[in-house]
């Protein structure tokens, strides 16, 4: 019997079928028992919402959603924020529940989408409460898991596939919506809402800009899937600006006045359109997620440390540091690996410009290339080497 997809076990087996750019796009709505559920929406922790908020230790905002669509973040317990009434909604419970993150991974692999653009929240009520009118610019997948509440639900249709942040009445426009709304800020104010009655297995699929409220009738949880793959814009911006600034006619500064920048920029647009058009296709879109270590090159991050150290026979300990944010160095990698290893490992160690996997490999022919194509993803995972925008 085929394995039944984890979209299968939320919508039934046909699941959500993918439509390329625009999926999914339409609202659907399965009810059926907790049990149909994959296993991570089925254990003691979910058993009631003041045992996950307890727990929770994450970013948390709160509010009172059927009297404003004001939200506070706060550093406060959630479960006490849940005793005195309060909607709380916990961002980010994925390290909170046991088998979340695989669960993210693997439905992230179904869809064909970067690593990371998924996450998983929840919303917590002691009833009588809910959610105010708004639209979200990313696609949620809501599951009921204690309670009943109703979605009131519509299409948001004056901004085809927004980007940027949630909208609603009363609430602040972002910055990046105003050139998406030329032809007027949305308005649900003469929208016909559809109801959906959740009760607990309700799975309801939301397209980004899908307008919605919610009204929870008794105490209530439900946890969001929310995904959020980077856009076409957000894949040509992460690789245009690090490869222009590898350039330095464009990090000229603007002294002088346009006029006397006029005839260099119309050299460098040109050479920017024949790049776009001649090869710079798939690496934009490689750099939407991350690119394979041997499409690009790699430079060591300033002030990481690789440590090597005797082990087992065959076996050397490899101990990486890196700074964090805060200057601080931090061990990122400690483990064993094979001493076959060991010269790639010198040779990074004294290697001061940009290299790709060829050059190692030529630094290093006795070693296969599959291994040290391991080791350089290993590095990069530990912030040892920062992969760079290919420059074709």
């Amino acid at each position: 019997m085929a394995e039944v997809s984890l979209l299968g076990q939320l919508f039934g087996t046909s699941g959500l079928s993918i439509e390329g750019s625009a999926w999914p796009s339409a609202i659907r709505v399965q009810h059926g028992p907790l049990a149909r559920l994959p296993d991570v929406f089925r254990q003691l922790l979910l058993s009631s919402p003041e045992a996950l908020a307890d727990r929770y230790r994450g970013p948390l905002s709160f509010g009172r959603g059927l009297r404003s669509p004001k939200t506070f973040d706060s550093q406060a317990n959630a479960a006490s924020l849940l005793q005195l009434g309060l909607t709380v909604f916990l961002q980010d419970i994925a390290q909170t529940l046991p088998g979340a993150p695989g669960f993210l991974r693997e439905l992230e692999r179904e869809l064909g989408v970067a690593t990371g653009s998924a996450r998983l929240s929840a919303f917590a009520s002691a009833g009588d409460d809910g959610v105010s009118c708004h639209y979200d610019a990313e696609e949620v997948i809501s599951i009921q898991l204690l309670g009943r509440k109703t979605f009131y639900v519509a299409p948001m249709t004056e901004i085809e596939l927004p980007y940027g942040a949630q909208f609603g009445p009363d609430m602040v426009a972002v910055e990046n919506l105003y050139e998406q709304a030329r032809a007027g800020f949305p308005d649900p104010s003469q929208v016909l809402f559809t109801p959906h009655e959740m009760q607990p297995g309700s799975v309801l699929f939301l397209p980004r800009g899908t307008w919605h409220r919610t009204e929870a009738r008794e105490p209530s949880l439900s946890l969001s899937i929310v995904i959020r793959p980077p856009v076409l814009a957000d894949a040509l911006l992460r690789w245009l600006q690090p490869w222009l600034l590898g350039d330095a006619r464009w990090r000229l500064p603007l002294y002088g006045g346009v006029e006397a920048q006029r005839d260099g920029l119309t050299t460098l647009l040109g050479e920017l359109a024949a790049r776009l058009v001649n090869d710079a296709q798939q690496s934009i879109l490689d750099w939407s997620s991350t690119p394979p270590v041997e499409s690009t090159e790699l430079l060591r991050v300033p002030g990481s440390q690789l440590a090597v150290t005797p082990s087992a026979p065959g076996r050397v300990h490899l101990q990486v540091t890196a700074l964090d944010q805060d200057w601080r160095p931090r061990v990122t990698f400690d483990s064993e690996v094979p001493d076959g290893l060991l010269p790639a490992i010198e040779w990074l160690q004294r290697r001061t410009s940009a290299f790709d996997l060829a050059r190692l490999g030529q630094q290093s022919p006795q070693i296969p290339p599959g291994d040290l194509r391991q080791l350089l993803e290993l590095l990069v995972k530990a912030s040892a080497l920062r992969q760079l925008v290919p420059r074709g």
